[in-house]
């Protein structure tokens, strides 16, 4: 039997807040819900990606950014060794990281005028001359006469100029094929895979610049550095991503509610770029401390093998939350991995070994891993698109700068005070990454979560 229709006055749902929970109204991408694609896997994604660049240009955009990796490691290394002085080794590292940083937007606005492919051809034959001249100042130093430290660290500030930036770069163009396809779970795609990439660069960097101290000679680092610029680095400048033939769709004003949204996030976006200055500070820390620590055991030629224990567990880490599909773009996530960091940075402050101290690197580096994806997948989350670009470069930038203090603070720390000291920097920066974490995730809440204060009023004007 079936119920005849309701004919009365239907109850009234209660109204949700206009600015209700940023869970329920963005996905993982930073999508309206309404238009959220179904969740796609890791290899869904990688499908996607490779049918639109090829899985050619996928490997070379991954190998192209090891220089940038292996330069402040291998400079670092080379000047120690040759002159047991790692004052002077942090402040050449430092300096190179630091003219790496501070390029990159001049390159990205130089780009967007005369197109990448000619700034990365300069980058290539420039940073060959750079890398020579580096060398040869650094032999200098081994002479009786003493050399020049000037002439080294201007030789380090020119090698870490002409350095191809192919992170950035290989994001912008990610961005802009996103925006001209209006896709935005594509620019989600590529940027989880631009982490991935990032974090298997620096694993492999640290583990190319070990082995090659260990079997040849200091400088031999340099010379590999040479060598991919002049191959990958070359073939990433000839290679384009394929285009669709999908035309580019008119963009739709946005409501009102969606500029409000936008105002909010332009106040958030900078919290991940500074979060991933300080896991650049402790990155750039933990190389100077590591090659203090291993000059205080004799074994400074060692110290890449040493540094890629961190980078491996990073990887390992970073393909694992991949595969698991880990939710890395939420504050939440932030949070609960920033504290994390903080607690497994504890244990490599205090090494009572070499031993010792790779054991706390894989932990430290299995949460650097992932702590690298959560930054990178919340900047992409929280930053609207007309400025994704800028902030991509600027998130690039901020981690080489960190990286830069880091080695420099590191060295200063370590040659005055001891590796002891040193090494509570990386607990520093981590800490530092957890009040930005904690601060974020209270705006956030407070822009756009009604619970918090106010907040469905905050971002109103």
């Amino acid at each position: 039997m079936s119920m005849p229709p309701v004919t009365g006055p239907q109850p009234q749902l209660p109204e949700r807040d206009e600015r209700r929970s940023a869970n329920d109204r963005f996905s993982d991408d930073g999508q309206e819900s309404g238009n959220k694609r179904p969740t796609e896997s890791t290899m869904d994604r990688l499908r996607i990606l490779t049918g639109l660049a090829g899985l050619g240009y996928l490997a070379i955009s991954v190998i192209a950014r090891l220089p940038v990796a292996m330069l402040p490691l291998g400079t670092l290394i080379m000047i120690v060794s040759w002159t047991d002085e790692i004052l002077l080794g942090g402040f050449a590292a430092g300096a190179m990281a630091l003219s790496m940083a501070v390029i990159v937007p001049i390159y990205g606005a130089i780009a967007e005028k005369i197109g990448q492919r000619l700034v990365l051809m300069f980058c290539v034959l420039s940073n060959i001359a750079a890398i020579l001249w580096l060398i040869s100042e650094s032999v200098e130093l081994q002479k009786p006469s003493g050399g020049s430290v000037t002439g080294l660290l201007s030789a380090c500030i020119v090698t870490g100029a002409t350095s191809a930036p192919v992170a950035a770069l290989a994001r912008i163009r990610w961005a802009d094929e996103s925006h001209r396809l209006a896709d935005r779970s594509l620019l989600s795609s590529s940027l989880a895979f631009e982490s991935v990439a990032d974090v298997v660069a620096i694993a492999l960097g640290a583990a190319v610049t070990g082995v090659a101290s260990l079997l040849w000679h200091a400088h031999s680092t340099l010379l590999l550095v040479g060598a991919i610029n002049l191959v990958s680095v070359s073939a990433f400048a000839l290679t384009r991503l394929r285009h669709s033939a999908a035309p580019l769709p008119k963009p739709e004003p946005p409501s009102p509610e969606k500029q409000r949204d936008n105002a909010a996030r332009r106040k958030l976006m900078w919290f991940p770029v500074v979060g991933m200055g300080t896991l650049g500070l402790l990155l750039g820390s933990m190389q100077s401390s590591l090659v203090s620590l291993s000059q205080n055991f004799d074994s400074v030629e060692g110290v890449g093998l040493l540094y890629a224990v961190l980078g491996l567990s990073s990887l390992v880490a970073a393909i694992t939350a991949n595969l698991l599909q880990v939710r890395t773009s939420t504050w939440g996530a932030w949070l609960f991995w920033a504290c994390a960091l903080t607690l497994v940075s504890l244990p490599a402050s205090m090494p009572g070994s070499i031993p010792t101290m790779a054991l706390a690197l894989v932990f430290l580096g299995f949460v650097v891993g992932i702590a690298l994806i959560v930054t990178d997948s919340v900047a992409t989350a929280v930053t609207p698109n007309g400025t994704l670009d800028v902030v991509m470069a600027s998130t690039f930038a901020a981690l080489l700068s960190g990286t830069a203090l880091g080695l420099v603070w590191g060295a200063v720390l370590g040659d005055s005070q001891g590796y002891n000291t040193a090494l509570l920097l990386p607990v520093l920066s981590a800490t530092a990454y957890l009040i930005l974490g904690h601060t974020y995730g209270y705006l956030w809440r407070r822009y756009f979560e009604s619970s918090i204060l106010g907040g469905k009023h905050s971002a109103q004007p």
